[in-house]
């Protein structure tokens, strides 16, 4: 598949709130999963069992990674994807925890900083753990993120310390989900005047005694913790910010990032169906001549000096891609 800039439309901001990538936490009880329920079409995928109170919903287990991994292979099904459109994920710290089993199975180490340098096992599970998730996320599916809650407390240039509320994930992982999300908030409990409780979410914190933060500018700091605030907030936000800016990208629909995923065999195929078409339509002598010697740069240039495309690997369909989308420059 050839990419052409010719063929980019300018971006429209969804009002649909499963377009985004969520990332909610606080405490047990709070109603994290309950609300990431209630997101359309969701599955969510229980590394914790923490929804047998919620009628209806659709779930998962997962007990290891390597199930994840088999999620994912179900979640490219065509059929998967016309059933679902949001996946839960509850909790992430358990998630991170089974890819970090996983890996160091894999590795054949017992923790992942066995080995320093000689095995990178830091790099290759964070590698691992990143790629599972953007992978979902390119298939089209939105992404609902849960965790815990937690006081941490950070020090300062000037030697003095402050606290934060920060999600029970560790830091390495943490970070990861935060720089997938849009929207990144914390749950939590008030007390009221007449001494009831209510849940609120934290969606910025100007004192920056909670992690939260939106890539929407005019979200509310904090708003009641429930579907219906949410998506109110939401489509407040995304309106002021076109209504600032005099901009009419906006829309009611669901706008998803679609992975390009290549198919090994296909490429294959159209890759000997170039060639064979090249040697029918020219002489032995051209084909010597003039023919070969292009075929040879163009396949060198991507696997190497000596490599040949009947030699690639399904690892390697990027780069027979590529030649092949060559080839069909050539012969224009």
């Amino acid at each position: 598949m050839a990419i052409n800039l010719m063929e980019i439309k300018p971006h429209k901001v969804s009002r649909d709130l499963s377009t985004y990538i969520t990332y909610i936490y606080g405490a047990a009880g709070t109603g994290k999963t309950t609300l990431a329920s209630q997101m359309d079409k969701s599955l969510l995928l229980a590394f914790e069992r923490g929804y047998n109170a919620i009628p209806g919903i659709m779930a998962q287990d997962v007990s290891s990674w390597g199930e994840m991994k088999q999620i994912v292979r179900e979640l490219k099904k065509p059929e998967v994807k016309e059933k679902f459109q949001c996946i839960v994920v509850d909790t992430v710290d358990i998630a991170a925890a089974l890819c970090e089993k996983y890996m160091c199975g894999q590795l054949g180490i017992e923790n992942i900083g066995d080995g320093g340098w000689a095995v990178n096992g830091w790099a290759k599970v964070k590698k691992e753990f990143e790629e599972t998730f953007r992978t979902i996320s390119q298939l089209g599916y939105s992404l609902f993120f849960i965790s815990h809650a937690k006081d941490k407390t950070f020090k300062k240039q000037d030697g003095t310390e402050y606290n934060q509320t920060v999600t029970s994930l560790s830091t390495a992982y943490d970070e990861i989900i935060k720089n997938m999300v849009d929207i990144f908030g914390y749950a939590h409990s008030v007390v009221q005047p007449d001494g009831s409780s209510k849940v609120m979410l934290t969606l910025r914190s100007p004192d920056n005694s909670v992690d939260a933060k939106s890539r929407f500018k005019y979200i509310q700091p904090e708003i009641e913790f429930n579907y219906e605030s949410l998506v109110k907030a939401l489509n407040e936000a995304i309106d002021k910010e076109a209504q600032m800016n005099n901009n009419t990208m906006v829309t009611d629909e669901r706008q998803t990032y679609q992975i390009n995923e290549l198919d090994f065999d296909k490429v294959k195929e159209e890759f000997e169906k170039i060639v064979t078409d090249i040697i029918q339509k020219h002489t032995d002598a051209e084909m010597a001549e003039i023919w070969t010697p292009k075929i040879t740069q163009i396949t060198e240039k991507y696997l190497g000096k000596g490599k040949k495309a009947s030699q690639c690997t399904r690892e390697q369909v990027e780069q027979l891609n590529l030649i092949v989308i060559e080839l069909k420059e050539l012969i224009k």
